[in-house]
């Protein structure tokens, strides 16, 4: 069995109480993956670089113009 309408035709095969372990058990699986990913997505948080202190090491403290503002004075509107 490898497509959807395989499977949906053996289960129609199976006697009653067999659809009905199979269902519980695909419950139970599905409430298990979601509960798994639901904890990888929790506890995958992301750190950030510090470019504040970054920009401090290599610049010490000398101010940059900002280049777009520069940019937008010398353009005409």
């Amino acid at each position: 069995m490898s497509t959807v309408t395989e499977i949906e035709i053996a289960l129609k095969e199976l006697p009653l109480e067999e659809a009905q372990k199979l269902a519980q058990w695909l419950q139970k699986y599905l409430e298990q993956q979601a509960a798994v990913n639901t904890t990888r997505t929790t506890r995958a948080s992301v750190r950030l670089p510090d470019y504040a202190t970054r920009r401090r090491k290599i610049l010490g403290d000398k101010v940059l113009p900002n280049m777009v503002m520069l940019g937008r004075e010398r353009e005409r509107w």
